[in-house]
């Protein structure tokens, strides 16, 4: 489906002007490698070797690295196409290609635009260019904050730049779809996210910059494809809908702010992810930090955190028998035991790092990651305490072609 929509809105531009379109192209890669100073889980009968599968910090010369190429056609009277290939990295199978964009952009008088295709989620501060790491210092961004599993969407979006109140805005409203994965605890599962509407507002005044975000969609992940829930499916009732997530309202929050003070900047963000009724856990993270930046060098600390609130349940839905069995999922588990699973406790990063910058589009970047995690951990009928710790440093060639 990706590849034949980016097929036909590739062909409609080319039809639409083959002989007048001015076409460039531009590209982007980064090349990540590192090693795992330190891996360790404390406490957990249910991991007696130290090998948590909780949030795993493995690091090698794959995970991270991507490379992409971005063309944009000129089709006149301000419409123009715009698509995006990216190959990444991935820890068990090499790159994986992926068609991340794919769109026609109409401007609409000086100071508006319009979109339609495969887009960007407008969620952070940095999502229109997350996938580039020459733009920012850290190698990846905070995943504290940055950590939903998804960053496209299909559909329309409206942006308005304005100027109001001594502040340089910008308003972009965009609603659509999303068909992939999602995580649910440690699990990636196909997923869908329907009616999906979200509004971005940021604003610039001076060496401030500020942004706040909302986003609402009505989710579905099926049953079968999540730990613990064909059960509570095959049970059926009311009860089964405050646990399934089954069309539930999900929504997500964030806020954000950039200041820079000579050489010094302060930046942080802050989301809040909630999917009501149903078993999908409350999550709440973000990041503070600050950088200092002297001639080609940037010197940079970040504190990130998140927290995940399992939901609990009364003795009604609560004893409902999941029966799982195998798997390292117990027979008789019940839904309080199945949700502490699915997502608790919270984690904290400290990223300290350098970027070095190299000529007029290149840099080389060093980041340490000092990991900590304290959630319960659960065999399904069994909670137990686990804290695990994990230091990670990097290495990042990161360059704009």
């Amino acid at each position: 489906m990706k590849f034949k929509l980016l097929v036909f809105l590739g062909s409609l531009a080319l039809l639409m002007n083959p002989a007048n379109a001015e076409v460039q192209i531009n590209g982007f890669a980064s090349i990540v490698t590192g090693i795992a100073i330190e891996d360790e889980t404390e406490g957990s009968a249910a991991a007696p070797d130290g090998d948590s599968d909780y949030n795993e910090r493995t690091v090698d010369n794959l995970q991270e690295s991507k490379v992409a190429l971005q063309w944009s056609a000129d089709l006149g009277d301000g419409m123009r196409f715009v698509g995006q290939t990216m190959a990444r990295g991935d820890a068990s199978t090499g790159f994986q290609l992926n068609y991340d964009w794919a769109y026609f952009d109409f401007n609409v008088g000086e100071s508006s635009k319009i979109k339609f295709g495969r887009l960007r989620i407008p969620f952070y501060k940095y999502s229109d260019y997350l996938d580039v790491g020459y733009a920012y210092h850290w190698i990846t961004p905070p995943a504290d904050m940055y950590s939903l599993s998804f960053s496209n969407m299909d559909g329309v979006s409206y942006q308005q730049n304005m100027e109001a109140m001594g502040l340089d805005q910008s308003l972009t409203i965009a609603i659509g779809t999303y068909q992939g994965l999602l995580s649910l605890g440690t699990e990636q599962v196909e997923s869908a996210l329907e009616n999906l509407i979200t509004i971005n507002w940021s604003a610039t005044m001076g060496d401030h910059e500020f942004t706040a975000a909302y986003a609402q969609a009505d989710v579905y992940v099926p049953a079968t494809a999540t730990a613990g829930l064909a059960g509570v499916a095959t049970a059926g009732g009311d009860d089964a809908n405050k646990v399934l997530i089954n069309g539930d309202l999900g929504s997500f929050v964030g806020v954000g702010y950039k200041g820079t003070f000579g050489d010094i900047v302060i930046y942080s963000e802050y989301s809040v992810v909630k999917v009501d009724d149903s078993i999908f856990a409350d999550t709440n993270g973000g990041y503070l930090g600050m950088s200092y930046n002297m001639n080609d060098y940037t010197y940079h600390v970040t504190y990130g955190m998140r927290e995940a609130k399992e939901k609990t349940y009364a003795a009604g839905t609560d004893a409902i028998d999941l029966g799982l069995a195998g798997g390292g999922a117990a027979s008789g588990s019940t839904l309080n035991s199945t949700s502490r699973f699915l997502g608790n406790g919270e984690n904290t990063t400290i990223t300290i790092g350098v970027r070095k910058d190299i000529g007029t589009s290149s840099a080389i970047k060093v980041d340490l990651d000092l990991y900590n995690e304290d959630r319960v951990q659960t065999d399904q009928t069994t909670a137990v305490s686990e804290e695990k710790s994990a230091t990670t440093l990097k290495f990042a060639i990161e360059t704009m072609f």
